[in-house]
């Protein structure tokens, strides 16, 4: 019979693989202990969590994209609205094709506060950089949704101008919303300040918009660029993106071309006649025309939102009570004001009461 061996135990077997095992990791006592930098830079150096937003944006007018056309997009601080830290992220999608137009716009959610309103902002412009369409109200963004969003684009074409106009007629535009509708206004950051520029096709004069003040410069001969002024000192020079602005009596503020419009501006061409403005915390009131107007106050970084139906005039200011009772008095100041962060200078001083909490700001009339 042939003779068989009895195989060893498994566990022995284990064991003396495990010892092995363990003694082959031993280190060399005399070998230098292994460097851990390398791994530790690793570490400091790895890429900072992203979120990104998928949407896509469209247009419903049967109209071709021109060959070398691209879409931007911009994620929007809205309550940042008026200053240069407005976009957090943009992202441009070149050489695109009929809608809808798919887009991914990647930011740092570090940068969102949690009582933050934010938003999106999407323009097409053709190969020759002119403005084809453009969202005309913000796209809520809701951080953290991982959703798909849809950009409805309007387009922005030099004949629309005549219904504007009509419009205008009727009391339902400003002059300057009739330039903005026609492609005619361009915006402007420079420095701290926003400013809307709007051109008179037949004068050649242009209207700058800031801090509820408006200033109508004529054209005047440039040996490269566009240049308007007044006899006051005001003087505006533009060449392609970027621009020159002096304010009498203030030094030159450099300006580069925005997607953002300044909310002043806004304000007016929706018949806005008072609107005012605060800090710490960021605050805005909006008053209606009219004798009892309708008033719209945005208090404490966008947390609260109160509306008056019809407004009484109380002094220098206005009274009211929301529909569920709590009370609301604007006071206005006639008197310049400026404003503490951004240094813009104002025609009034404002002063809200809501309750027992007071907000201080500044203000401008919207109308003459």
């Amino acid at each position: 019979m042939p003779s068989f061996r009895r195989s060893p135990p498994i566990l022995s077997i284990l064991a003396l693989a495990t010892s092995l095992a363990v003694a082959g990791c031993q280190p060399d006592p005399g070998a230098p202990a292994p460097s851990t930098a390398g791994d530790s830079d690793n570490a400091s150096q790895a890429a900072p969590a992203r979120s990104r937003i998928v949407g896509s944006a469209l247009y419903r007018e049967r109209i071709a994209t021109p060959p070398g056309a691209y879409l931007r997009v911009q994620l929007i601080d809205n309550l940042l609205a008026d200053t240069p830290k407005a976009v957090l992220a943009e992202t441009r999608v070149e050489n695109i094709g009929p809608p809808p137009i798919g887009f991914e716009l990647d930011y740092d959610p570090a940068s969102l506060r949690g009582d933050g309103q934010y938003g999106l902002h999407a323009s097409l412009y053709g190969p020759d950089e002119s403005l084809l369409f453009v969202t005309d109200v913000r796209h809520a963004l809701q951080p953290g949704s991982e959703a798909p969003v849809e950009l409805l684009l309007r387009h922005v074409a030099a004949g629309s101008g005549t219904d504007a106009t009509a419009a205008v007629a009727n009391g339902a535009l400003t002059n300057a919303a009739v330039a903005a509708d026609a492609g005619q206004r361009r915006h402007w950051q420079c420095g701290e300040l926003r400013v809307d520029a709007d051109l008179d096709a037949t004068t050649g004069s242009t209207t700058l918009s800031f801090s509820g003040r408006r200033l109508v410069l004529a054209q005047t001969p440039a040996a490269s660029g566009t240049r308007h002024a007044d006899d006051a000192g005001n003087e505006f020079r533009s060449k392609d993106e970027n621009a020159v602005l002096t304010l009498a009596g203030r030094p030159q503020l450099e300006c580069t071309l925005s997607d953002t419009p300044s909310p002043w501006t806004q304000a007016a061409d929706r018949g806005i006649g008072f609107r005012a403005a605060g800090n710490e915390p960021g605050w805005w009131i909006e008053v209606g025309m009219g004798e009892s107007p309708a008033v719209t106050a945005t208090l404490d970084y966008g947390e609260r939102v109160l509306e008056i139906a019809h407004a009484r005039p109380d002094g220098a200011g206005y009274t009211g009570t929301t529909a569920d009772g709590v009370e609301l008095r604007l006071e206005i100041d006639r008197r310049p004001c400026t404003d503490g962060m951004s240094g813009e200078a104002f025609e009034a001083g404002a002063r809200l009461q809501v309750g027992g909490k007071g907000y201080r700001g500044c203000g401008a009339f919207l109308f003459d």
